[in-house]
């Protein structure tokens, strides 16, 4: 969580970590410190700044290009993220390939790689109709949060904002943002685990997805040991029921898990604290005081 370390001791790291989801890569972090909680901040150093902050994300003078870059964010923001799920009526392949070029060379967008693999050919058999038209798509991620913030929250609602409905706004935002902190919660859940497991070093991270399942975590350690793992950014404690999700999930997939990971905001149910052992591996929000 870079730029939350000692200047903001004073908040926990629930705090932090919403500070993070919404400011990572704010320019001005010192005005944080000139309100309360998260809520003020929005309101007071982005909702009142609009003004000031909205020629950060002019990307372009041309006005139809702008125009572009600004549907095909809104999409990659509040949308699955996958490459070509922004292709519409008004954004065709061509077109949208220059649009990420672009972005990509500015530094606004980066590329989460597809780790799916094809199935093998076999001799003398065709795949199924449907397996030869799919292909796996790349997932495109915001190199900052608060690009994202803007994108999800403050365009889409720049009508809003300029006719001064700020409370309106707010009141939005504060309706969706647990859901939009939840992303920020499971990339942060990919860097504890590469900091906090113990075993041996692992060599990737990152959430998994294929055709018919999607992980929030797929590790893979030196040895080649598989982590699967569940992360949730909820006002309740995980259930066993999300652990039996998340094996079925990895069934479904053919992975010989070793060990299933998972990461909760609230803490987990009774039954799964009993069933904790070295290859169950429970994080609650203190486990993350290693990131910062």
């Amino acid at each position: 969580m870079k730029g939350f370390e000692a200047d903001f001791s004073y908040l926990d790291i629930k705090e932090r970590i919403g500070y993070f989801s919404v400011f990572g890569g704010f320019k001005d972090l010192s005005s944080l410190h000139d309100y309360e909680n998260l809520d003020q901040n929005i309101l007071y150093n982005i909702l009142h700044r609009y003004d000031e902050l909205k020629n950060r994300f002019c990307y372009s003078g041309d006005i139809n290009l702008q125009k572009d870059l600004d549907t095909l964010l809104f999409r990659i923001a509040v949308g699955d993220r996958k490459s070509h799920s922004i292709y519409k009526n008004d954004i065709t392949q061509p077109r949208g390939k220059e649009l990420y070029k672009f972005l990509f060379e500015k530094q606004i967008i980066n590329k989460e790689y597809s780790r799916e693999k094809r199935p093998p050919r076999v001799p003398g058999q065709s795949l199924k109709k449907e397996l030869r038209r799919y292909k796996a798509e790349d997932k495109i991620l915001f190199c900052d949060n608060f690009t994202r913030f803007w994108f999800t929250f403050i365009n889409p609602n720049r009508d809003k904002i300029e006719k001064g409905e700020l409370f309106e706004v707010l009141k939005l935002i504060k309706e969706e943002l647990d859901k939009f902190i939840s992303f920020t919660f499971e990339t942060l859940s990919n860097e504890l685990i590469k900091k906090s497991f113990q075993k041996e070093k692992i060599t990737q991270a990152g959430s998994y997805w294929n055709k018919e399942i999607e992980l929030d975590l797929l590790a893979k350690t030196r040895s080649g040991a598989l982590i699967a793992g569940e992360c949730k950014w909820k006002n309740q404690r995980i259930s066993k029921n999300i652990l039996n999700k998340l094996q079925k999930k990895c069934e479904l997939a053919n992975f010989r898990v070793d060990y299933f990971a998972l990461f909760s905001k609230s803490g987990f149910s009774n039954e799964l604290l009993k069933m904790k052992n070295d290859a169950l591996l429970l994080y609650e929000l203190k486990d993350f005081g290693v990131l910062i």
